[in-house]
C-alpha cells in the first residue's frame, strides 16, 4: 500500500501511530481484527509491526550481523561473531544482499546496502507489517532498484508493506493500493491501476498542477560567467573542467559515488581538493572554506539540510539571514530590525509563511525547510548557486515551487548548478547537462539532446560494460 501526500499532510503522524511511537490520538486503531493501542515501538514490534525510517538506526562500527541481532531477539544470549554471521545469512539473502559478508562493518557498505541491512534487521523479528518511510530518498538509481526489488519479494512472501514515498514513479511500480493524505485527512483508497501521475497529484494537492517543471528555452546569447579548471576533489578519479553561463541551469548528472556532489562542495570550499581553480568575476581562486566562497557570491545548498543546511533550533528569520550577517547587524550587533525586514522579504520570495518567522526552523515541513535552505542564499545576492539534491524528501507541490524559483533566479541572470539522483529532475529541469560515472566526466547534452535514456546510458554504462 502506497501512502502519499504533501509535506505536513500527516503521513509521519499516521506512521508513528501505527508503529507505536505516538499513542496520543483519538478514534480507534484495529490490528488483526482487534482494537488496540500500542504504548511503545517495542510493543508494536513484538506484535509484528516494524518500521524502517528514513534516518538509519544502524551502528556504523559494528558488523552487519551484530546490527541485525542488536536487540537480542531470536538469538542466544551468548553468541560468537561466526554464529551470528551464519544466522544473519538468511535475512541478508531475503533482502537481496547475497554478496554482502555478514562480518563486515556496516560503515564499509554503500548507503543503499545499509538501507537493506536495516530492513534485514526488521525481518529478523518476523514482522507481519513492514513500514518503509522514504527508503530511496537518499539513493541513486541502482540502489533504488534494489530496494524496489526487495519490496516486491517481501510482498510476494506474504508481508504487508506500507510504502511512504515522494517519488511517484516508485508508487506506481510497486503498490497495489494508494491512500492519499491531504491536510490531515485521508482520501478514499484507490487501486493503483485506477490512477496515473496527474490524477494522483491532483488528489494530493486538491487542485491540478499544470506544469511540474518550468518551460525551458534554448538561449545562445548567454555569457560565460564562471570556469572550473582541473578541479580534483576527493571522490573523483581525475580532474574535471567545465564552464558555467549566466542565466542557465546546469545539471551534473551521475549516480551516488560519481563525484558530482563532491564537485559542488569543492566549488563552495566545503571539501578537500587536491588541485584546481575557478575563474570568476575577473579573479582566479579556489575557496578553502565556505566563507571564502560566500564573499565571492557563491551560494551552496548541501544535500543534507538537517546536518549543514539549517540551524534547526534557531528561528526561521535567523536561518534566512545567516549567510549575510553583516547586512543585518551594525558594528557586530544585531538589534533585530534589519534582520526582520530582510527575513520577511526573503520569505515572501520563497513563499514561506512570514507569520512563522519567529518559529524554529526544525518545526517546518520538509518542503518548507528546503525552501528556507535554498532561499537564504538570496541574502548575499548570489551570482552562482550550487545545489545538491534540490528537492530531496520534498512533496510534489513544493517541488514545483522550488523548480520555479530556481528558474526565476536563472532568468534574473544568476547561474544554477545542481546535481540530483531524481531522473525526472535531471531530465526536465536543466538547460544543459554534464554526465559523470564513477569519478570521471563522461560527456554531456545541450537542451535539444537531453533524454532520460541518453542520460542513464552515460551515468550507468558509458563503456558498454554490460556487453563485455
Amino acid at each position: 500500500m502506497g501512502l502519499v501526500g504533501e509535506n505536513g499532510a500527516g503521513k509521519s503522524t499516521l506512521v508513528k501511530i501505527v508503529s507505536g511511537f505516538d499513542d496520543g490520538y483519538t478514534g480507534t486503531y484495529e490490528y488483526q481484527g482487534r482494537e488496540t493501542r500500542f504504548r511503545s515501538p517495542g510493543i508494536a514490534e513484538q506484535a509484528g509491526i516494524a518500521i524502517a525510517q528514513q534516518e538509519l538506526s544502524l551502528i556504523p562500527a559494528m558488523s552487519v550481523a551484530e546490527n541485525i541481532f542488536l536487540a537480542g531477539h531470536n538469538v542466544h544470549a551468548v553468541a560468537t561473531k561466526r554464529s551470528l554471521a551464519a544466522k544473519a545469512r538468511r535475512f541478508l539473502d531475503e533482502v537481496g544482499l547475497n554478496d554482502v559478508d555478514p562480518t563486515v562493518r556496516v560503515d564499509r557498505l554503500s548507503i543503499g546496502e545499509q538501507h537493506l541491512v536495516e530492513v534485514a534487521r526488521l525481518i529478523a523479528h518476523d514482522p507481519k507489517v513492514l513500514i518503509l518511510d522514504e527508503p530511496t530518498a537518499a539513493l541513486g538509481e541502482a540502489d533504488s532498484i534494489r530496494i524496489l526489488d526487495m519490496v516486491g519479494k517481501l510482498a510476494a512472501a506474504g508481508k504487508s508493506i506500507i510504502y511512504v514515498s515522494h517519488r511517484l514513479d516508485e508508487i506506481f511500480k510497486i503498490t497495489d493500493r494508494i491512500i492519499v493524505l491531504r491536510d490531515g485527512e485521508s482520501q478514499r483508497p484507490r487501486r493503483a491501476a485506477e490512477l496515473n501521475v496527474n490524477s494522483l497529484v491532483e488528489l494530493m494537492l486538491g487542485r491540478k498542477l499544470e506544469n511540474m517543471f518550468p518551460e525551458r528555452t534554448a538561449d545562445h546569447k548567454r555569457e560565460l560567467l564562471l570556469s572550473v579548471r582541473d578541479l580534483w576533489p576527493d571522490g573523483m578519479l581525475e580532474p574535471v573542467s567545465f564552464d558555467v553561463y549566466s542565466g542557465e541551469i546546469l545539471g551534473l548528472a551521475g549516480q551516488l559515488g560519481s563525484g558530482t556532489g563532491e564537485i559542488l562542495a569543492a566549488m563552495a570550499g566545503s571539501c578537500k581538493t587536491r588541485s584546481g581553480k575557478i575563474d570568476f568575476a575577473g579573479e582566479t581562486f579556489l575557496p578553502r572554506n565556505p566563507a571564502a566562497a560566500i564573499r565571492r557570491k557563491l551560494g551552496y545548498c548541501s544535500d543534507d539540510r538537517k546536518y549543514d543546511g539549517l540551524f534547526l533550533g534557531r528561528p526561521i528569520r535567523e536561518n534566512l539571514t545567516s549567510p549575510a550577517l553583516e547586512t543585518v547587524s551594525r558594528f557586530g550587533w544585531n538589534f533585530g530590525g534589519r534582520e526582520q525586514t530582510a527575513a520577511r522579504s526573503l520569505a515572501e520570495k520563497f513563499t514561506v509563511d512570514v507569520s512563522r518567522l519567529g518559529a524554529e526552523a526544525g518545526v517546518l515541513s520538509g518542503g518548507n525547510q528546503q525552501k528556507v535552505a535554498l532561499g537564504k542564499w538570496l541574502a548575499i545576492s548570489p551570482k552562482v548557486i550550487l545545489v545538491n539534491e534540490p528537492t530531496r524528501g520534498v512533496d510534489v507541490g513544493a517541488k514545483a515551487e522550488i523548480y520555479q524559483k530556481m528558474r526565476d533566479l536563472a532568468d534574473e541572470g544568476a547561474a544554477i548548478v545542481f546535481t540530483s539522483t531524481d531522473m525526472q529532475e535531471v531530465t526536465y529541469l536543466p538547460d544543459r547537462i554534464i554526465t559523470f560515472y564513477r569519478g570521471m566526466k563522461i560527456g554531456g547534452f545541450d537542451l535539444a539532446g537531453i533524454t532520460t535514456a541518453g542520460i542513464l546510458k552515460e551515468i550507468t554504462d558509458p563503456f558498454n560494460e554490460t556487453n563485455l
